[in-house]
């Protein structure tokens, strides 16, 4: 059986590796392998960075109502999860609002820190330089961790993650090997999924691990979203290149307007490039159907299939980025 890169698929809320927690809870050390060896595993440190996101607020997800109040759609866990932390000790909350009132910084950087920090209980955070600015965040989180007492809460919801965790069992192997081929991303390079039930349905996240790794971080889902996986992925090698060249397109406001009007949900042009070309990747590694391609333009996303086909060439990103955002400009609906 041959191995992915040492690939894992760590599932955010269940792992909890010291020894003092293996008496009551030893099936955490249980993982599962798909039939190409990725490990399926878990992670407590997303789990508790995201009960801290729910109890402050953090509501993204399907809306399902609009008035008189607005109703967002959560999974099961997650209803369970923010009821604990929202009500649990207030004391936890004040100290993570003063905390983020001090260090505003996206979620994805908090999600980065949390990823490359120590597990419970945090005893220091990463000691990559561009996280610094997170400094002291350990100390939230390990006062989340014992004053909402996270690990009784996740061996309650262990069950679910396990049932979630094993959707992955299959279909993740071949296209993973394929974005991996497409984006010439080193057999040696870890790759790392994650289940986090605490998220928006079908948000699927990526980071950087402290030694390169790719962090695949999947919220819930009904079934596997193995497209999102493999956009994330695609997102970590196309982002940086996009960064690079996108100020040198001179149409990509004009677009970028046309495909927000469309239903592209983007609000930069460098977002804007990302997504199309790492969803491009994604379909491709998926072997979409053409209709599937017709889908994506329709929905804003212009001339995405002429796009996957320059991963074909073997050429990076970075070189071929400009040409295909003039594709993508000359692929625009004909105004009536």
């Amino acid at each position: 059986m041959t191995r992915l890169a040492t690939a894992a698929l760590l599932v955010s809320s269940l792992l909890v590796p010291t020894s003092a927690h293996a008496g009551s809870q030893g099936d955490w050390f249980a993982s599962l392998y798909t039939g190409e060896g990725v490990e399926l595993r878990n992670d407590e440190r997303v789990f508790t960075l995201f009960a801290i996101f729910n109890a402050l607020g953090f509501d993204q997800g399907p809306v399902t109502r609009t008035q008189p109040v607005p109703k967002v759609l959560y999974s099961p866990v997650r209803q369970l999860v923010r009821a604990r932390v929202i009500g649990g000790d207030p004391e936890v909350r004040k100290a993570a609002d003063v905390y983020f009132d001090a260090h505003a910084a996206p979620l994805g950087h908090y999600l980065t820190w949390a990823i490359q920090a120590d597990s419970p209980p945090f005893a220091a955070g990463p000691k990559a330089k561009d996280l610094a600015d997170l400094k002291g965040f350990e100390a939230v989180m390990a006062k989340a961790w014992t004053g909402w007492k996270l690990d009784e809460l996740m061996a309650q919801v262990q069950a679910e993650y396990r049932k979630s965790l094993k959707l992955y069992l299959q279909g993740v192997d071949g296209p993973l090997t394929k974005a991996r081929a497409l984006l010439k991303v080193p057999d040696n390079a870890e790759v790392l999924l994650l289940v986090n039930l605490l998220d928006a349905q079908d948000q699927v996240r990526a980071v950087r691990g402290e030694k390169g790794e790719s962090f695949l971080i999947a919220g819930p889902s009904d079934k596997p979203n193995v497209e999102g996986l493999l956009k994330a992925f695609a997102a970590l090698s196309v982002e940086p290149a996009v960064a690079k060249q996108i100020a040198k397109w001179s149409g990509g406001a004009q677009v970028l307007r046309e495909a927000q009007l469309a239903g592209a949900g983007e609000q930069t042009v460098a977002e804007y490039a990302t997504n199309l070309v790492s969803l491009a990747a994604a379909m491709r590694a998926m072997d979409a159907s053409d209709a599937a391609y017709e889908a994506a333009s329709a929905k804003g996303y212009f001339g995405i299939k002429d796009v996957s086909k320059l991963f074909d060439d073997g050429k990076p990103v970075e070189s071929w980025i400009l040409d295909a955002m003039q594709k993508v400009e000359t692929r625009r609906p004909a105004k009536k």
